[in-house]
């Protein structure tokens, strides 16, 4: 009996030992690896790793992870993390997920190692048909080596909108050890943002020692579409290390200022225009900034055809911001303008940092065109005379512009019963204010009417820029008089004469007879 027992515990055993071994099943088991956890001080990096199921035990398989939901720390001591979640729909075994997490590391972190904390939630089949949830929290260690490391300390712009002006960009290696052969790579990815004629320019240093500040500058123009405020570009610098090595920092923000336009203001305005008369314009020009203007030109344009610009610039030369200059233009007014206020349209050119001329934008300004005044007061010296008789007619001329007038030809027009026998009178020239008297010769007919008559004159002079005027008519008075009476009335003597010749010849007749 004993023996047929122990045969059949040996068929068994061989029957056993012939089937397949039964493969066992782990519960997931998540780790991370990193092909090269090193980070770069002074920016944002992109840490990638993989995200890895594989259990650690000596079984065959592991159950697959699903609805794994990665949350990684906000920060780890200087390290800033700024990827708040990520997800991996189903982690097999043997099949990593790729991922990356953006960690901002300061320009100033110590060297070592840190460890990102990820809090993870996922979901497995138990292998009995129900699902299990399972939470825990796993680490990505990150390596920080010593060396070279930058900051950006320092910006500034001179740049305004729809102009050009200079970058100024100061960087400290804040790291360990010096840096060789570095070069500094600013780019704009903003399309109202140039640098240079390009979208990136770069900078060449040889040797950059610890905590040594570097400053560089750049050629900004911003384009017309561009908005007052700031713009984020981008820098990067490729260095060597002292043994040789090379790095590279991750991408550093450096801020750009985005100015407003310059802007100009026109104040203290006067005006001497006068209709039919050249005067000047006169104001002051201030350069509101934000920046200098070199080689600054005051405008004007013409503000009809009834004025005439004598001169359409004026150069008041380089202005500060805030600094103000005076400025004259002189203008003519035509007799055909109207007085009255009207709108004189005023710019400002300029150089601009980058040596570029620059046009502020029109500056609108009011000025007033006073009415037409004569060009001469005339006032009669000796106008007055007898009835039949005559004489020389005086009148004193005063020049009552401001500029000299010249080759002054005066004549005179009188009707019946005045008359002239010399009716043209000459000034060679008369300064502002300046009077002369005049003299013609003027008649008054026997049968004159006591009183007053007027006389017109006009002047025919030349002005300083050589044109040719004809004023406008003067009048002057002439006063007339009745002739004094002495001596014997002309009708009496008249009809004693003819009496006395009656009488005279009758007698004669009476002698004949």
């Amino acid at each position: 009996m004993k023996r047929k027992l122990f045969a059949v515990l040996i068929v068994v055993s061989l029957l056993l030992s012939a089937l397949p071994a039964v493969a066992l099943t782990s519960n997931p088991e998540i780790q991370t690896v990193t092909s090269d956890p090193t980070l770069q001080p002074g920016g944002v990096n992109e840490l990638s790793f993989k995200l890895l199921n594989d259990g650690s035990g000596a079984e065959d398989e592991t159950r697959d992870a699903y609805n794994v939901h990665i949350r990684p720390a906000n920060s780890v001591g200087p390290i800033n993390v700024e990827t708040n979640q990520l997800y991996v729909e189903s982690l097999p075994d043997g099949s990593p997920a790729d991922l990356s997490l953006s960690l901002d590391v300061p320009s100033n972190i110590e060297s070592g190692t840190y460890r990102i904390p990820l809090r993870l939630s996922y979901e497995y089949d138990n292998g009995a048909g129900s699902d299990v949830e399972r939470k825990k929290t796993i680490y990505l260690p990150v390596r920080v080596k010593p060396g070279p490391q930058f900051d950006i300390v320092d910006s500034s712009s001179t740049a305004t909108v729809g102009g050009t002006g200079t970058l100024e960009v100061t960087v400290q290696n804040v790291g360990t050890t010096a840096a060789y052969d570095s070069t500094l790579t600013l780019s704009s990815s903003a399309p109202d943002v140039s640098l240079g004629s390009s979208t990136s320019s770069t900078r060449f240093i040889d040797s950059w020692e610890r905590g040594e500040n570097r400053t560089f500058e750049f050629e900004t123009t911003l384009k017309d579409s561009a908005s007052v405020g700031n713009y984020p570009l981008s820098a990067q610098i490729d260095f060597e290390k002292p043994d040789g090595t090379t790095g590279s920092t991750p991408s550093l923000t450096v801020p750009l200022r985005a100015l407003p336009e310059m802007t100009f203001d026109v104040s203290d305005m006067s005006s001497s225009l006068r209709v039919g008369e050249e005067g000047t314009v006169s104001g002051t020009v201030t350069n509101t900034g934000p920046m200098a203007a070199d080689n600054a030109v005051v405008t004007l344009e013409k503000p009809g055809q009834t004025v005439s610009l004598v001169e359409t610039s004026v150069a008041v030369g380089s202005l500060a911001p805030g600094e103000s200059a005076p400025f004259s233009f002189d203008v003519e007014v035509t007799s055909s303008a109207s007085a009255g206020p009207r709108q004189f349209d005023f710019g400002v050119t300029y150089k601009d940092m980058a040596d570029r001329t620059r046009q502020s934008d029109t500056i609108l300004t009011r000025v007033e065109v006073a009415e037409e005044s004569p060009e001469f007061q005339v006032e009669p010296v000796n106008a007055t005379y007898t009835a039949g008789s005559g004489g020389t007619f005086e009148v004193t001329v005063t020049n009552t512009r401001d500029r000299v007038l010249s080759d002054i030809s005066a004549k005179i027009y009188m009707d019946s019963p005045l008359s002239s026998s010399d009716d043209e009178a000459f000034v060679e020239e008369l300064e502002p204010g300046e009077s002369k008297t005049i003299r013609f010769q003027v008649s008054a007919g026997g049968d004159a009417t006591a009183k007053t008559y007027p006389v017109k004159m006009d002047f025919q002079y030349d002005q300083p820029d050589g044109d040719t005027i004809i004023s406008d008519t003067y009048q002057v008075p002439i006063q007339v008089t009745e002739s004094s009476g002495s001596g014997l009335p002309i009708l009496p003597i008249g009809g004693g004469v003819a009496v006395l010749l009656a009488v005279v010849g009758f007698l004669y007749y009476r002698r004949q007879g």
